[in-house]
């Protein structure tokens, strides 16, 4: 054996409640779950925080390796609510892919329609396991409203064999997401989405933790300081997430 069993734990599939077995259906069905109760009033506030000090520093909307910037993103890494439904999904085996957040200006345009995973979608049965290989969970601080530019999806897109249209044309069965602050939003990767304009005079703000299966790679680099120091003396769990497991 490759690997230290300590860490990978000894089940692959997690004890589910009906709760969290309903909500798995639905996700795999339609590529997205809007989960309640996702952040504490003080986790909106920290994190809002730490974002405004980042954007304020950093004077860009698109912050690449979260975790480095500030302690007090480090606990998304493992939160709770969001991270028993990856496990459902996904299973035990789960590891972090990238952390980022964005903070959209008023002005900003309409985004077209993408996916976030690179390699190729068959018109055939995926290939065994291969499915869904990457899931995405954004943390908006702000109240998505249809003026600030909520994030749009067309349910059930991530079983489509072709790409999305490079544009903003209108889908008849699109859906605006008007999450509010507390909720999460996780969808797959392979679903359609894009993010509206920002029409308000206020900017949006987002955090994005993007999950995936322990084996396969990673986008970030996980070499930082502070992700090194959770790595190495963090739980099994943070170890796992951040790729301690360096081969299978």
């Amino acid at each position: 054996m490759g690997y230290d069993a300590e860490i990978v734990g000894p089940r692959m599939n997690p004890d589910l409640t009906p709760e969290l077995e309903r909500e798995a259906a639905f996700f795999r069905k339609w590529g997205y779950l809007v989960v309640e109760d996702a952040l504490t009033s003080g986790q909106i506030e920290q994190l809002r925080d730490a974002l405004d000090e980042t954007f304020s520093r950093r004077g860009e909307s698109f912050t690449h390796q979260l975790l480095e910037e500030d302690d007090r993103f480090a606990f998304l890494l493992d939160n709770p609510p969001v991270l028993d439904r990856m496990k459902a999904i996904l299973g035990n085996c789960v590891q972090l892919h990238s952390a980022t957040a964005r903070v959209t200006k008023p002005g900003e345009p309409d985004q077209n329609w993408h996916r976030d995973i690179p390699w190729p979608k068959d018109p055939e049965p995926p290939p065994y396991g291969n499915e869904p290989g990457q899931i995405n969970c954004g943390y908006y601080l702000d109240q998505l409203t249809m003026e600030n530019g909520p994030i749009v999806i067309v349910p059930g897109s991530h079983r489509a064999p072709f790409k999305p249209p490079e544009s903003h044309a209108r889908f008849p069965d699109e859906k605006h997401v008007l999450a509010r602050p507390g909720q999460a939003v996780l969808f797959d990767g392979w679903l359609f989405h894009r993010g509206a304009a920002n029409q308000s005079d206020r900017n949006r703000r987002v955090c994005l933790m993007c999950y995936q299966n322990a084996w396969m790679k990673s986008r970030e680099p996980f070499d930082g300081p502070r992700v090194t120091a959770m790595r190495e003396k963090g739980t099994r769990e943070q170890k796992l997430l951040l790729g301690a497991i360096d081969r299978w």
